[in-house]
């Protein structure tokens, strides 16, 4: 099993090796680009001040995208997040706190369901999601920590049409929000929770990337 789990990584990596071989020196990789992430003219209060100045009601950050960096100290991403390299700020946070004590505006969450390149993503994807360790071992927990430590009020999830739902414990998960997690009076969720999801199911829908219904969606 692990051999082929090789052979796969191996063959979906070979364009990213032959980019970074061509234009890095030997052994850089896209972890090394983390460290020059400095953050350094990032003031979270400036943008709660812009946010609440250009009438918006909400605002939605990016916690984790594809890649699976976390911009909060994640206890299943160690080494791969804001805290442990580059900024050495929980961003997340800082602006939780900024939004939350400058403004009247709604905080939320945009959190990608998969990691590209991550071993136990691959691994599962490669048993044509018949097993569920990244599931198990990143996603939902990273999911758990954000709901728990920031209480969002919004969460837009992405990165899930490679597998169906029930790979994602989709259901389980937003069971748990809305019956008993701290934000379950309030959170509002979108439609992207499993392969076939999107605009049918969810508080409010996202569709595809770049869709335009044409007219305005009314939800209740």
């Amino acid at each position: 099993m692990y051999s082929h789990v090789t052979e796969y990584i191996a063959e979906n990596m070979s364009k990213y090796v032959e980019f970074m071989d061509n234009n890095y020196p030997p052994g850089y990789t896209y972890q090394d680009f983390a460290r020059d992430f400095t953050a350094e003219f990032y003031n979270p209060d400036d943008w709660a001040e812009l946010f609440q100045s250009s009438g918006a009601k909400y605002v939605v950050l990016t916690s984790k995208h594809h890649e699976g960096y976390t911009l909060w100290p994640s206890a299943v991403s160690f080494s791969w997040n804001s805290v442990d390299v580059g900024p050495h700020r929980d961003l997340l946070g800082e602006l939780a706190n900024s939004i939350r004590s400058k403004t009247d505006l709604k905080f939320g969450v945009y959190h990608s369901l998969m990691d590209w390149f991550h071993p136990l993503y691959l691994r599962d994807k490669f048993t044509l999601f018949t097993e569920q360790m990244f599931v198990k071992q990143k996603s939902i927990p990273e999911l758990h920590e954000l709901v728990n430590a920031y209480n969002p009020e919004v969460i837009w999830s992405d990165g899930d049409w490679e597998a169906p739902d029930s790979y994602w414990t989709a259901k389980e998960f937003l069971a748990w929000l809305y019956n008993d997690s701290p934000v379950k009076d309030t959170v509002v969720v979108n439609d992207r929770w499993g392969s076939g999801i999107p605009c049918k199911h969810g508080g409010y829908y996202t569709c595809t990337d770049r869709y335009n219904p044409g007219d305005l969606f009314y939800m209740c």
